[in-house]
């Protein structure tokens, strides 16, 4: 049962990444994405997730700091082994859009904040969402500079409203899953080994020294995660929602940066919004990940 669990719980957190780290990094669909696309890029995502929880199952580590460094994992494994960007403009790409993005956006904002902000005030929950909104609508004033083939507006909501749909869903999922049993350890190990098959047969394919950033990264954010962790086989999740329609708030993120993007679009024309963005996130995530080293090493001294 422990198994079956970790994986609905994995195939879940997916259906959230997806929506962070794609729908509203690209802001509309490209032509040629289709729905069996979409379900295997949710697959992938899956698989990266199971990937970082298996790590935080191992470790014990918890709330802000399991949600950023098992987003770095996930965007790594993503950006390492699922699409290979990763070693594009190196060493750039091994901040964005892994720690920036995936570990930043996704990982601390869209999934923790989804989990922790249902227990605030209503209008608290708002803000957040609205502030999401407000930051994805801004980057998405980036795309028309880089592409000619952006949808009109109902193409817009369908891509970030649509999908959108399916992140309180997976929230509501995930309360009823939460608190998280570790399974087997033969399980856990069954996403990072299937994914570390990938890296080695693309490593063999196209060989570069640079490739070996991965297991490098992977190998130091485990030891951080350990050393931060309990040592406990157990996810908390957060307790569930007092009512799971708060969930639904997270709605408004999607809509409101449909809204600002075709207003944007039809007025602006487009903006380096993605140099701003870059630049205030890429150092963010960058300090706090040598903050979590720093307290990782800080950890282990204290202990001997």
């Amino acid at each position: 049962m422990n198994s079956l669990r970790y994986f609905l719980a994995a195939l879940a957190i997916g259906a959230i990444a997806v929506w962070a780290s794609e729908n509203m990094f690209w802001s509309a669909a490209l032509p040629t994405l289709t729905a069996e696309e979409l379900f295997i890029t949710w697959l992938a995502y899956s698989f990266c997730v199971a990937s970082a929880m298996s790590a935080v199952f191992l470790t014990g580590v918890t709330g802000f700091r399991a949600a950023f460094l098992g987003g770095a994992i996930v965007g790594w494994l993503a950006e390492g082994v699922i699409v290979g960007t990763m070693y594009q403009a190196f060493p750039f790409q091994l901040v964005w859009t892994a720690l920036a993005w995936h570990a930043l956006i996704s990982g601390a904002v869209v999934f923790g904040l989804g989990r922790g902000s249902v227990h605030w005030p209503v209008s608290r929950q708002i803000l957040v969402w609205l502030a999401v909104g407000l930051f994805a609508g801004l980057w998405a004033q980036f795309w028309p500079l880089e592409r000619t083939d952006l949808p009109g507006g109902q193409g817009l909501f369908l891509y970030l409203l649509g999908f959108g749909g399916l992140v309180p869903v997976a929230h509501i999922v995930l309360d009823r899953l939460t608190p998280l049993e570790s399974p087997p350890r033969l399980v856990l190990a069954v996403a990072p080994a299937l994914l570390g098959v990938l890296w080695i047969m693309q490593s063999l394919g196209t060989p570069s020294v640079l490739r070996l950033a991965l297991p490098v990264l992977l190998l130091l954010t485990v030891w951080m995660m350990k050393r931060l962790g309990t040592g406990r086989g157990l996810i908390d999740l957060g307790s569930p929602a007092p009512n799971p329609a708060r969930h639904f708030l997270f709605l408004l993120a999607p809509f409101t940066a449909a809204m600002l993007a075709t207003l944007g679009w039809g007025r602006l024309g487009g903006f380096e919004a993605n140099v701003l963005i870059a630049l205030t996130t890429g150092p963010v995530s960058l300090l706090i990940y040598l903050w979590l080293l720093f307290r990782s090493i800080r950890s282990g001294k204290a202990r001997n």
